[in-house]
């Protein structure tokens, strides 16, 4: 072992022994390890031209709002489910050099983008430990990067790429402290848990399995798991109060996010439970073309050793952040709301995958590394055995009951896009088998495909240098496909500049820094925040949105008020609306007062 190879798993147990490599297939590693950073970087680019303006009214500018707090500028009220502010306090400098809304969303795409080129690095250094030469671990970080649900995050100002960086950093942090068990490293370990929690609140698993894992950790250095518990005990209480207050200065409310699963929890349905489990594993399989099943197959090997000489190691830690994970990603989702009585139906509350993608990769990356040693033929009969189980409760019992033709989000199910040209456009009755050529046939291929893919991992395994090369080349292609879908969603969801423009040239005009929004239209568009939160990020930084509802106070305090088209409440008290501006389902209204009195004498009013 040289002297930088970090201390490596017992490779033997999951993958054939293999010689180290001459110095001329080391130079054919690192061509490949460039090649393959430099596709990453330039695949994750081309993704990320079309983000110019935000797509999520609740997931993005949340956090771009929260930025704007934390910078103390002025901000609108804002409306959501509350969500954890680590992305939100990393982009708080671009709005003290930055005025622009646009601009900073640009700036934030662009910041995104470099921190998930950066997670490569700290991503080899965990692949090192599979006995792999750098460049070769290099290899496994940017061929995993580049896969649809690592890639299409390109595309939004989303948490998730400083979310995988932070859970690479606290895998790095859970390994080096097994291997060196010190109190230093035990502190850095929940310093690094912590920032994970910080980052998303779906992450209390990570929390929860790194304490179960400090308690095992007693056995081995009892002062540095202590430091560790109390650490990650404390830190997490410091997340929560950190994460609680901010959300209620931003929205007057704690985040209720958590709150579903704890319904699901409370009111457990095991059909649902079961069918949420079986669409959200295939997403896995499908969307890493079968190699979550082969690390995940050599992981369990792996905590299993571990597990029979009573220790908690690495892989344990591993195994129990991936499971706790995969189990409330599962329970988030499994509801009848999700699955059939929300009328806006949704493929992705099926097959969901956004939750586990973060933690998931590793896995992936395992399995990655597995098939560079030469994966051997238990692990992969194992692994393409459990992936054959899983696709036929899918296929002939799942899949006829998903609305496979339903919406979809592309970021949530990224992975499975590769295959969305063959998702079905009109709706078609339940109970439809899918074949190769009927309305349902999107699960059948996509299943045939990874089968197949994993076939050629067990021909191709002592040749070291096709299996990553193939996967990075189904990984750009299906990049490409997925990136499809998204610019697809993206011209449909995200802001239009032009929609508000006569309404922002109008506010300029008036000279009015506060305006308000009636919440008691009925709008057309789906909740009642979409326009509100998209209409407090248009008009930045001249004026700021709050709410108001004209049901219950027909006089609100402002000069402007967005309300209903045709008619509003706000009419009892004198309000008139301005002729010619219409957007987002709304008119603008002016109160009594003398900024009415000088647009009703230039005739910008409907009397």
């Amino acid at each position: 072992m040289s002297r930088t190879r970090p201390p490596a798993f017992p490779v033997g147990a999951v993958a054939l022994a293999r010689p180290r490599d001459p110095r001329a297939v080391t130079r054919i590693w690192w061509i490949v390890a460039a090649g393959a950073i430099l596709a990453n970087l330039v695949t994750t680019a081309i993704v990320g031209l079309s983000a110019d303006q935000p797509a999520f009214p609740f997931d993005e500018l949340h956090l771009l709002q929260l930025a704007r707090l934390l910078a103390g500028d002025p901000m609108p009220e804002y409306g959501s489910a509350g969500y954890f502010p680590g992305w939100g306090i990393l982009l708080t400098p671009l709005w003290w050099f930055l005025d622009d809304p646009d601009t900073v969303y640009r700036a934030a795409g662009i910041i995104g983008w470099v921190l998930a080129a950066a997670t490569i690095w700290p991503l080899a250094l965990l692949v090192r430990r599979m006995r792999l030469d750098l460049p070769q671990a290099l290899t496994v970080a940017a061929v995993v990067s580049t896969l649809p649900s690592r890639a299409i995050q390109a595309d939004y100002v989303l948490s998730e790429r400083l979310l995988f960086l932070l859970v690479v950093l606290a895998a790095l942090a859970a390994f080096r402290l097994f291997e060196h068990t010190t109190i230093w490293r035990a502190v850095v370990f929940a310093v690094a848990v912590a920032a994970v929690y910080l980052t998303h609140m779906r992450m209390l698993p990570v929390v929860l399995a790194s304490g179960v894992w400090l308690v095992g950790l007693l056995v081995k250095r009892w002062q540095a798991a202590l430091a560790g518990g109390l650490t990650l005990a404390v830190a997490w209480y410091a997340v929560e109060r950190i994460g609680n207050t901010l959300n209620d200065v931003l929205l007057e409310s704690e985040p209720n996010q958590s709150e579903s699963v704890m319904k699901n929890i409370e009111n457990f349905v095991p059909g649902f439970f079961v069918r949420v489990a079986l669409g959200q594993t295939w997403n896995q399989v499908v969307g890493s073309y079968g190699l979550v099943a082969i690390g995940f197959v050599a992981l369990v090997v792996l905590a299993w050793r571990e597990v029979r000489r009573f220790r908690m190691g690495r892989a344990t830690w591993l195994f129990g952040v991936f499971t706790a994970s995969w189990l409330l990603s599962v329970l988030a989702w499994a509801n009848d709301w999700n699955l059939w009585e929300n009328p806006w139906r949704r493929l992705d509350s099926w097959v969901y995958g956004r939750y586990l993608d973060p933690v998931s990769a590793l896995v992936v990356a395992l399995g990655l590394a597995v098939l560079i040693r030469g994966v051997r033929t238990g692990v992969w009969a194992w692994a393409t055995a459990g992936t054959a189980a899983l696709f036929a409760p899918v296929l002939v019992w799942l899949a006829p009951q998903a609305p496979t033709w339903a919406h979809v989000t592309p970021v949530h199910i990224a992975g499975v896009l590769p295959w969305g040209f063959l998702l079905p456009t009109e709706p078609f009755d339940p109970g439809v088998i899918p074949s190769f050529t009927n309305e349902n046939r999107f699960w059948l291929w996509a299943s045939l495909t990874v089968l197949a893919c994993l076939v050629g991992y067990l021909l191709v395994r002592r040749w070291a240098l096709v299996a990553p090369v193939a996967v990075l080349a189904l990984g750009i292609a299906g990049t490409a496909g997925a990136d499809a879908w998204s610019d697809r969603f993206r011209a449909g969801e995200e802001i239009h500049p032009a929609d508000t423009a006569a309404f922002e040239e109008f506010v300029a005009e008036t000279g009015e820094t506060e305006i308000a929004y009636d919440f008691s239209c009925g709008r057309p568009g789906g909740f009642p925040g979409v326009y509100f939160n998209k209409l407090g990020w248009s008009i930045l930084p001249d004026a700021v949105v709050d709410r108001v509802d004209s049901n219950g106070e027909p006089n609100p305090p402002y000069d402007i008020v967005v309300s209903c088209v045709g008619d509003s409440n706000l009419r009892a008290s004198g309000a008139l609306p301005v002729e010619g501006i219409e957007f987002y389902a709304s008119w603008v209204w002016i109160m009594p007062g003398e900024l009415q009195d000088e647009l009703r004498a230039e005739g910008l009013l409907i009397d």
